[in-house]
């Protein structure tokens, strides 16, 4: 009953990770599902100190999600995107006023970040592509795609915790 819940809270959001990563709906369904079977097999190792639950769920989902990727061969760097399609996080059944609240914060935390490092971590994080991948698509060293990624992040975490 617990799981069942749990999936009604979250697949909306979670396939839409799976979908914005992988650009096609029969392999995104393919990764929810792989991905609530491995949530299942491992949800003791799931610990409240290391983040969020859902942050935890879209972890799962990103690495499968990736990994997917990888295994085919295509990338979504294939794809153009836009600033507006990378921040356009679907709302789906879970959407409530909580998670504007959440979503409205991300964004301001996000605005916050110089343009370039912000494109590099929203390509990591929702379309899981590479550091060299991004490094190319940015025309940047893949060591400055790294530190603007470790650095955004770390702004991210205090402006989210702050």
């Amino acid at each position: 009953m617990a799981f069942a819940a749990l999936y009604d809270a979250t697949a909306a959001q979670l396939f839409g990770v799976a979908l914005r990563i992988l650009r096609r709906r029969d392999l995104a369904e393919e990764v929810l599902q792989e991905s609530f079977v491995a949530v299942w097999e491992s949800a003791g190792d799931y610990s409240a100190f290391r983040g969020a639950p859902m942050s935890w769920l879209i972890t799962i989902v990103r690495h499968r999600a990736i990994d997917r990727l990888r295994r085919s061969g295509s990338r979504a760097a294939d794809h153009k995107i836009s600033e507006e399609a990378l921040l356009g996080i679907p709302a789906g059944k879970s959407y409530d006023a909580d998670r504007g609240a959440e979503l409205g914060a991300l964004q301001r935390c996000l605005d916050a970040i110089e343009a370039q490092p912000r494109q590099a971590v929203l390509l990591a994080y929702l379309y899981g592509l590479t550091h060299q991948e991004i490094a190319a698509r940015l025309g940047v060293p893949m060591g400055t795609v790294k530190s603007w990624i470790r650095r955004s992040l770390e702004r991210l975490k205090r402006c989210l915790d702050g």
